[in-house]
C-alpha cells in the first residue's frame, strides 16, 4: 500500500509536469506517459477521500493534454515533411537552371572547407614573436618573503573550545599522531579523507587544525591541478618554517561540496 504522501506528491508532479508542457518548458515526447498511467492506475483503488480522488482527476486531464500536445507536434511536422511527387515535379520543371543551381547552393552543406591567413594576420603573427619574451626569462618566480606563523588570539581559541596556547598546542600534537597513524605506507593520505566529519562544524574545525599542522611544520599539501587531488603527507619529524619556504594555499569548504562528499561516502 502506498502512502498518502507519495500518492499526493505523484499526482501534484504529474500535474506541474503537464503545466510545463503546456507552457512549452518540456518537450512532450519527454513525458513517459505509459509509466504515470500504470502508476495513477495502481494506486486509484486505494484513494478514499475526495482531496485525492480530486488530484487524481487532474492528473489524468494532464496527461491527456501532454498526449494532445504530442498528437499536435506530430500532425505540424507531418505537414511540413510531406509533398505531393507531382507537384514537386512540376516545380522542378518550371525552374531554370540558374534557378536550380541557385537552389543547390542554397541548400549545400559541405563537411570541409579551404581557409587560409591573409596578410595582416602574418603580421600579426610576426610581432607576437619578436615581443615574446626569450624562455629562460619567462614565469620567473617573484620575491617572496616568509612570514612565520603568527600569534593566536584568545578569541580564536576560545571559540574552538581551547582555554589556553597549551591546550591548543597538545591539540596540535594529538592531531600530528592522528595523522601519521590514517596515513599509507608512503606518509600520505587525500586531504579531504582527513578533514571530513559527519558534521560541518567538526569538518571546519579539522581543516583549522590541519591548517596548523601545515603551517607549524608537522604536515606537508601537495596539489595535482590536472587530478584535482589534494594530499596531505606526515613528516616524521617537525620542520620549523625557517627550514623550507612556506607557501600559502587556500582551500574553500563549501557545505553543498562537504554535503556531496558524505552522500558518496555512505
Amino acid at each position: 500500500m502506498v502512502s498518502k504522501k507519495r500518492k499526493e506528491e505523484l499526482m501534484e508532479r504529474i500535474i506541474d509536469l503537464s503545466e510545463s508542457v503546456k507552457n512549452h518548458e518540456v518537450d512532450p515526447f519527454e513525458v513517459d506517459v505509459e509509466d504515470f498511467l500504470k502508476r495513477l492506475e495502481k494506486i486509484f483503488p486505494e484513494e478514499e477521500n475526495p482531496e485525492e480522488l480530486l488530484l487524481d482527476i487532474r492528473a489524468m486531464l494532464g496527461l491527456t493534454d501532454v498526449i494532445s500536445q504530442q498528437e499536435d507536434w506530430i500532425k505540424h511536422k507531418s505537414s511540413l515533411l510531406h509533398f505531393d511527387p507531382m507537384l514537386v515535379n512540376m516545380k522542378v520543371k518550371e525552374l531554370s537552371k540558374k534557378k536550380l543551381a541557385y537552389v543547390l547552393v542554397e541548400s549545400w552543406h559541405p563537411t570541409i572547407e579551404m581557409e587560409s591567413i591573409a596578410k595582416p594576420g602574418i603580421e600579426d603573427a610576426i610581432e607576437y614573436w619578436e615581443d615574446l619574451e626569450p624562455i629562460s626569462e619567462r614565469g620567473a618566480e617573484l620575491d617572496t618573503e616568509e612570514v612565520p606563523p603568527g600569534e593566536i588570539s584568545k578569541e580564536d581559541l576560545a571559540e574552538y573550545g581551547f582555554q589556553s596556547n597549551e591546550d591548543f598546542d597538545e591539540k596540535i600534537e594529538e592531531k600530528w599522531d592522528e595523522l601519521k597513524k590514517e596515513t599509507d605506507e608512503e606518509n600520505k593520505i587525500p586531504y579531504w579523507n582527513f578533514v571530513d566529519s559527519d558534521d560541518y562544524k567538526e569538518t571546519i574545525k579539522n581543516a583549522w587544525l590541519t591548517s596548523f599542522l601545515i603551517s607549524y611544520g608537522y604536515a606537508k599539501i601537495e596539489i595535482s591541478p590536472l587530478e584535482e587531488e589534494i594530499t596531505l603527507k606526515a613528516r616524521e619529524k617537525r620542520k620549523t618554517p625557517s627550514e623550507e619556504t612556506g607557501t600559502s594555499i587556500p582551500i574553500a569548504i563549501s557545505y553543498d561540496e562537504w554535503k556531496d562528499r558524505r552522500e558518496k561516502n555512505e
